[in-house]
C-alpha cells in the first residue's frame, strides 16, 4: 500500500459515518457527527425547542406588536458569528424602536458582549484542536510510511 492509498483509505473510513445536516445562519453545515438513526448531531437535535418561537422580524407583518400584552422580546438562538450579527441587528432595532426598556437594554446587551467572546474563545480553541490535530496526523502518516519503506527497502 501506497501513500496515496493510504490516505484514500483514511478517508473512506472518516467519511463513513453520517454528518449532521443543521446549517448555520452563515450557511455552512454543522459538521458533527449525527447520532444514530437521527439527521443532527446531539448539539443540534432538540435545537428547535431551544429557538425562540417569536423573532423580532415579526415586526415586519405586524408593525405595532407592542400593543399586544403577550408580546415578549425572545434573544434568537445564537451559534456562530452570523446568528451573533442577526442577533445584534434585532438588538438594535429593538433599542431604536423603544421596544425594551433601558434597564433590559443594558442587559441584552451584556449578554451579546459575553456571546461573542464565548465565540471568539470558542473558535479559537477549534483552531488550535485543529492544528494539534493536523500535527499528530501528520506525525502517524510519516511513522507509518517510515515504517513501510523500512519494511521494504528499495532494489
Amino acid at each position: 500500500m501506497n501513500f496515496a492509498q493510504f490516505e484514500a483509505s483514511e478517508a473512506a473510513e472518516s467519511n463513513s459515518c453520517p454528518i449532521c445536516e443543521h446549517i448555520l445562519p452563515g450557511g455552512k453545515r454543522c459538521g458533527s457527527p449525527a447520532l444514530r438513526g437521527e439527521p443532527f448531531c446531539f448539539y443540534h437535535h432538540n435545537v428547535e425547542r431551544r429557538v425562540p418561537q417569536v423573532n423580532f422580524m415579526m415586526y415586519l407583518t405586524n408593525p405595532q406588536p407592542e400593543r399586544n400584552p403577550n408580546f415578549k422580546y425572545a434573544m434568537p438562538y445564537i451559534e456562530d458569528p452570523e446568528s451573533l450579527q442577526m442577533a445584534f441587528t434585532q438588538f438594535l432595532h429593538a433599542v431604536t424602536e423603544e421596544h425594551v426598556t433601558t434597564e433590559r437594554g443594558w442587559l441584552l446587551l451584556s449578554a451579546l458582549h459575553g456571546a461573542a467572546r464565548n465565540l471568539r474563545l470558542l473558535e479559537r480553541a477549534a483552531a488550535r484542536r485543529e492544528k494539534i490535530s493536523s500535527r499528530k496526523k501528520r506525525r502517524a502518516r510519516e511513522k507509518r510510511v517510515v515504517a513501510q519503506i523500512s519494511q521494504h527497502p528499495p532494489a
